[in-house]
């Protein structure tokens, strides 16, 4: 049986934090590395730009939509692995092989959830 976590309104904070944090961190990178790596990288800006849409929600509604949301979660075993958010490429490497890449940010989420709890 998997063991429940239960995460505090200022872990959710951190997370938020994090999450915007490591969107940065992909911008930063399209300005070093120019024009062409950021054509290459058009599809990952599109999903970080939707995931991102779901943690800037106000801390309440962020709970309520990703608390028990396995992949969504996972943004905390990153901050107590090295304090940042990976959650954003590990989501967006696996998106990467959808097809049919369109749904809405809550959509993904919760589609990303049930990938997680079909490969657990």
């Amino acid at each position: 049986m998997k063991e429940e976590k239960a995460f505090t309104e200022t872990d959710w904070q951190r997370a938020q934090a994090a999450v915007y944090n490591e969107y940065d961190r992909l911008i930063k990178r399209l300005h070093v590395e120019g024009v062409d790596y950021t054509i290459l990288q058009a599809r990952r800006i599109v999903i970080y730009q939707d995931l991102v849409q779901e943690w800037k929600h106000n801390l309440p509604t962020l709970m309520t939509d990703l608390t028990d949301n396995a992949m969504a979660e996972t943004v905390f075993e990153d901050l107590a692995t090295d304090g940042q958010s990976h959650v954003l490429d590990r989501c967006a490497k696996k998106m990467e092989k959808w097809p049919d890449y369109i749904p809405s940010p809550l959509t993904i989420w919760l589609e990303l959830a049930e990938d997680a709890d079909r490969e657990g």
